[in-house]
């Protein structure tokens, strides 16, 4: 198994997919599993709160076991998924604030970074998850300015070292 882990907008599905056409493997992404079966995750935030949605986010990634998975950028922050990772490979895909806003600002598609807070938001988000992401990494890739391409060929040679 191999987890993509990182905060929003680093390109966890994107470079997961890509990553299991590589590798000649499966490819699943926990968010949307649990959208699958649950609902958009800004209705069940809204219906049944954040802890409610980290549950199903447990249930969601214990049930996922071959390929590579993309997780939720708070994914780590349940002690669960932080042991149910480190049975695989942990690959951090860092981005920065600047890169944030530069692929936020180019895609219309994410409601929850709407708004003139957004980038504040994030920046903070990810600052108190960063120590996590980096605890938890057998793989560190930064991401800005990178295209997806590169970013799986800088990946694959750290995988085939451990």
């Amino acid at each position: 198994m191999i987890y993509l882990i990182g905060p929003m907008a680093s390109g966890k599905s994107t470079v997961g997919r890509s990553l299991a056409t590589a590798l000649s493997t499966s490819f699943a992404d926990s968010d949307a599993a649990v959208v699958a079966h649950h609902g958009t995750i800004p209705e069940i935030f809204a219906a049944h709160g954040e802890q409610h949605f980290r549950d199903l986010e447990v249930q969601a990634l214990s049930r996922l076991r071959t390929g590579v998975v993309a997780t939720g950028g708070g994914a780590v922050l349940r002690e669960e998924n932080q042991q149910l990772l480190s049975r695989g490979t942990v690959v951090y895909l860092e981005l920065s604030p600047q890169g944030a806003a530069e692929r936020i600002k180019a895609d219309s598609n994410r409601p929850l970074l709407a708004g003139d807070e957004a980038l504040t938001v994030w920046a903070s988000v990810y600052e108190k998850r960063r120590p996590i992401y980096e605890m938890l990494a057998d793989v560190h890739v930064k991401v800005d300015g990178k295209s997806v391409l590169q970013i799986v060929e800088e990946i694959l040679p750290q995988l085939n070292q451990l």
